[in-house]
């Protein structure tokens, strides 16, 4: 007996949606079974531990995979962005550590690539301590009261620390807690050390890790984002 096409089509597209929906469910169940240990399944992988897939250097060799972290190689001042995903309301979760430097570490939000300026002209954070600086065009200082370091007991940036920065887009509102990792732990419980205010600072933009000057080897391991915020919009995970 002779079908139509219209027919055919319609039976072929419907064994395909059959195929196909199992295998999306696969899929998606298998992302949100990632594991990570601050226990919010709403948090991606931003680093396979094995190459920088899915990370933008601002020059070929400015960055490396040692050790199963990123490395900044020491050459120039620079960045590397993650340039799966932007993000204006955020959390990020991070190891870092200084192996060799002159300079706090530096993590670089709200920042732009279009037009591509010094420091992505973002909002500069500086883990594990709470150093800062702001780099949007008429700024490029400290940023006064903009930002407020907490007090706390200073956390040594030779060895790895866990950092937790927070923001929300709308209100300008961008925050990070820190504590040190003790050798073999996965997670410690963080302490608030920096906040920052400017409801006209927020907006959609690339995640970066920067080093400030040539000589600085940092390393990053353990890099996860959170973007939209499903659990706990507004509030540190790692503090409790």
């Amino acid at each position: 007996m002779r079908r139509s096409l219209r027919t055919v089509a319609a039976a072929f597209t419907a064994v395909t949606a059959a195929v196909a929906a199992p295998a999306a469910a696969a899929a998606q169940n298998t992302r949100a079974a990632v594991p990570n240990p601050y226990g919010d399944p709403h948090l991606v992988s931003m680093f396979d531990g094995k190459t920088l897939t899915g990370w933008t250097q601002a020059a070929a060799g400015e960055w490396s995979v040692v050790g199963g972290a990123i490395h900044g190689n020491g050459t120039a001042r620079g960045w590397i962005y993650y340039n799966v995903q932007q993000a204006g309301t955020f959390r990020w979760i991070f190891n870092v550590r200084q192996v060799s430097g002159n300079h706090a570490p530096t993590v670089l939000i709200w920042g732009t690539t279009a037009p591509l300026r010094d420091a992505l002209s973002a909002i500069q954070f500086q883990p594990p301590n709470g150093g800062h600086w702001d780099y949007r065009p008429g700024h490029n200082n400290g940023g006064g009261s903009e930002f407020k370091q907490l007090p706390h007991t200073k956390i040594p940036t030779s060895a790895w620390a866990q950092c937790e920065l927070i923001a929300n887009q709308s209100t300008g509102i961008a925050r990070m807690a820190c504590c040190p990792l003790a050798p073999g732990a996965a997670t410690c419980k963080a302490t608030e050390v920096l906040d920052f205010k400017d409801p006209t600072a927020g907006r959609v933009g690339p995640l970066a890790i920067q080093v400030h000057n040539a000589g600085i080897h940092d390393e990053y391991r353990s890099l996860y984002l959170e973007s939209p915020v499903v659990q706990s919009p507004d509030a540190f995970i790692t503090t409790k």
